[in-house]
């Protein structure tokens, strides 16, 4: 196990699929930043991504794929 952050996104207030696990938080928050208060048009209606990154205590690199 190691500890990871994990970039959790939403869309319009709803959570999107799964998340990204990341060994260091600056790929974290430099993914973040990057995609949050990105937006699309969808009928007329803007969506917008809204991102967190959050300590993960601990991650099992076996089971998920940690960037």
């Amino acid at each position: 196990m190691i500890p990871g952050f994990l970039l959790l996104c939403t869309l319009n207030g709803a959570v999107t699929e799964g998340g990204i696990y990341f060994r260091n938080v600056n790929d974290c928050m430099s993914f973040k930043n990057t995609l949050t208060n990105q937006s699309y048009m969808k009928k007329d209606e803007p969506q917008v991504y809204e991102c967190i990154c959050k300590l993960i205590p601990e991650v099992d690199p076996k089971k998920v794929q940690v960037f």
